[in-house]
């Protein structure tokens, strides 16, 4: 009953009209306030030649992850002394420990703070002078652009977009995300990449290994719905604990929900292999943990990501029939279920998630190898 209620909860705020909330006078003059400074300072503002380049990347942690060997491929076209990343300051340390020159954008929810904020940061950006800039949003409508200032602006666009200087066309039948990333880095680079070629790779991160004997698991996602329900995890991890008893299995995530639902999960389970490090290590330990473990399983997320980045094998647990993050590669495997009788608690999942059967993980993890 308590996650029907919290459903009920979020679909009456996703209902409020935008103009209801506080929050939207506030924005919109702090918007008209930015427009202005921003249209004062291109006039005068006078671009200089340099060798750099700006690679935006403003997408949650799993769209970055996937971006890695492309990135890689534009930089040793440019050279990586030039190439600048920008990308939200959570996501930061990814490309620092990578090597790159990093600008991390903070997210401000004030607005009045905000526009203070991005007034300082845009100039800053801007005196970097960058001849040309790279947008590789895999979806983006653009906007951050008009507030660059380069010889070149570059991006995928599904119509004419009037923030860039050249734009890359997506095809109709050019869906998956690595298939968008081959578009404009085959443009860039005048060759012919293939999906294969972009897979990312980040393996190069961690020289030595730290961690022995585990399973990670990721038990969060970016909504609810991409998660299963406490009761249905909990048979997939008890599973897990008695197929492989002399490993320990290691819960992964962030924040205080993902805490909670890891608090539930033990109970459940009540499975002494059974351990959660969410609030206890960093981003870039959380990493380094799925970097070392024997195998990762986990839902369609920034950390499922991250495996499929470290060419670990993993199994994913996955809540819609939509492709664009169906990775087709044979060292992992992604499950759905058939949508027949879901194990439903009012919030978490979708039928097709929650009719996915253990004895799905199980043959999953044979086919692996694992």
């Amino acid at each position: 009953m308590k996650y029907k209620i919290l459903k009920g909860i979020r679909e009456i705020q996703k209902r409020k009209p935008e103009f209801l909330k506080s929050s939207y006078l506030k924005s919109k003059i702090a918007d008209i306030f930015f427009e202005s400074w921003l249209e004062r300072y291109k006039k005068s503002f006078i671009l200089q030649k340099s060798s750099r380049i700006l690679i935006i990347s403003m997408e949650a942690l799993g769209d970055n992850v996937v971006k890695t060997t492309s990135i890689k491929k534009i930089s040793e076209y440019y050279g990586k002394e030039n190439i600048y990343i920008m990308c939200r300051d959570k996501w930061e340390c990814v490309f620092n420990q990578l090597g790159y020159n990093v600008v991390g954008m903070q997210k401000i929810k004030n607005p009045i703070k905000n526009v203070r904020y991005k007034i300082e940061f845009f100039k800053k950006l801007n005196e970097l002078h960058f001849q040309k800039v790279i947008l590789l949003d895999h979806l983006s409508d653009g906007k951050i652009l008009k507030n660059l200032i380069s010889n070149e602006k570059i991006g995928i666009s599904n119509e004419e977009n009037k923030y860039m200087t050249k734009e890359i066309r997506m095809p109709e039948d050019k869906w998956y995300v690595l298939d968008r990333q081959s578009l404009i880095v085959n443009e860039l680079l005048k060759q012919s990449f293939t999906k294969e070629d972009l897979r990312p790779d980040m393996r190069e991160m961690f020289k030595e290994r730290k961690y022995s004997d585990i399973i990670s698991i990721g038990i969060g996602a970016s909504s609810e719905q991409k998660t299963l329900p406490i009761k249905n995890m909990s048979e997939i991890l008890k599973m897990l604990s008695e197929r492989y008893p002399n490993k320990k299995i290691v819960l992964l995530g962030n924040g205080k929900k993902q805490e909670y639902y890891s608090k539930q999960l033990i109970e459940n389970c009540n499975c002494k292999n059974i351990e959660s490090y969410i609030g206890r290590i960093s981003l870039i330990e959380t990493i380094r943990v799925i970097n070392d473990s024997d195998f990762f399983l986990g839902y369609d997320s920034g950390l499922s990501n991250i495996a499929f980045a470290l060419r670990k094998k993993y199994v994913c647990l996955f809540w819609t029939d939509m492709t664009v993050w169906q990775h087709p590669f044979d060292d992992l495997k992604i499950i759905k279920g058939d949508g027949v009788n879901p194990e439903n608690d009012g919030y978490h999942g979708t039928d097709i998630l929650n009719s996915i059967k253990v004895e799905q993980v199980e043959e999953a993890l044979k086919e692996l190898k694992l």
